[in-house]
């Protein structure tokens, strides 16, 4: 399985944005739609019969880079032998689409469908066996759905003077986009250190189940919330687990995932939002097992991505919201940077 696949999951943490609120204060938001945006952003936003139609554009950008030594130090200094040093930079755009409805005042239904257009660029030294010169390959999708997710999100306890308003989320998604698995390497001709995938996955793979809660509480001037999440990978058989010759079938068990976070948001005015929030996501190795053998762990297949988020929100009038938001990775599994755009409007 390609590592670079990891962001793809990683990446759906972004920010929504709101619309209207209601009821009183200590209970619910107030009127304003900046409060009632940083509510929408963490699903605790129900206004029955209402249905919320969110398009939006998010840009994710990672490197890394590895040194490979092969060889040994001599008298304890000089290094003999050949050293490798390759990088990875990658760059996804994904425009997607989100559509919610509230029957009731506690419950609220959703569907997001993912747009994702990627592009990785592999570069090493040892052109013609040298350690010095180095040589680069490009590879591009040319735009592809990614895994369509079906939501549920229901209001387990509503917020109160003395204790917060705790929401139960619940999300499956299908594995629609481009599997990792199976997606054969190739080397370039004139480097032969140099390896790269024929094509770029768009998604997991497998079936996924993710279940949480998510909590907030108004104490003004400022709005606290925090989440706690568990995304549950179902076993999978597919065609073909091997990234190299021959092929072979077997099943797949992707690592399950444990997501946090936790943040706080000022309504600066009536209309303009800010929101801080810290997300880390940690992901447990994947298992392959080939058609008539043992499972066998992915080495370096294990995650943990935590960003630090900064967002603002703008409520253009009752019904639109411009919401911003600007990810910054603080570990190596999460992207570098990532930039979204969301512009919901309610019905």
């Amino acid at each position: 399985m390609q590592r670079n696949a990891i962001p793809l999951v990683l990446c759906a943490v972004l920010f929504a944005a709101p619309l209207c609120a209601r009821a009183a204060v200590g209970s619910k938001p107030p009127e304003e739609g900046s409060v009632a945006s940083v509510y929408q952003q963490q699903n605790a936003l129900f206004v029955p019969g209402q249905f919320t139609l969110e398009p939006g554009f998010t840009y994710a950008y990672s490197d890394s880079n590895a040194l490979t030594l092969n060889g040994f130090l001599a008298l304890g200094a000089i290094f003999l032998g050949n050293i490798n040093v390759s990088k990875v930079t990658s760059n996804i755009e994904t425009f997607s689409l989100q559509a919610t409805y509230s029957p009731t005042d506690r419950l609220q239904l959703g569907v997001a469908v993912p747009y994702l257009m990627r592009q990785s660029t592999y570069e090493s030294v040892g052109v013609q066996g040298s350690t010095t010169q180095a040589s680069e390959q490009t590879v591009r999708n040319g735009g592809q759905i990614g895994d369509i997710a079906m939501l549920l999100n229901y209001e387990l306890i509503g917020q109160g003077h003395a204790y917060p308003a705790i929401i139960w989320n619940n999300q499956l998604k299908s594995p629609t986009g481009r599997s990792p698995y199976g997606i054969q390497l190739q080397t370039q001709p004139q480097n032969n250190n140099l390896s790269f995938p024929s094509s770029l996955a768009t998604g997991s793979g497998v079936w996924s189940y993710t279940t949480g809660l998510s909590f907030i509480q108004t104490t003004s001037p400022a709005i606290l919330f925090g989440s706690l999440s568990y995304t549950y990978n179902f076993e999978r058989h597919v065609p073909n687990i091997n990234s190299q010759p021959p092929s072979a079938g077997g099943d797949v068990l992707a690592g399950n995932l444990i997501g946090i976070g936790f943040g706080t948001a000022f309504a600066v005015n009536d209309k303009m939002s800010l929101t801080f929030a810290y997300n880390d996501a940690i992901s447990q190795e994947t298992r392959l097992r080939p058609d008539g053998g043992a499972w066998q762990n992915v080495v370096g297949s294990n995650a943990n991505a935590a960003a630090l988020a900064l967002g603002v929100s703008y409520a253009l009038n009752s019904h639109t919201t411009f919401v911003t938001n600007v990810m910054v990775g603080l570990t190596k599994d999460a992207p570098n940077l990532q930039v979204s755009l969301k512009v919901p409007y309610a019905f």
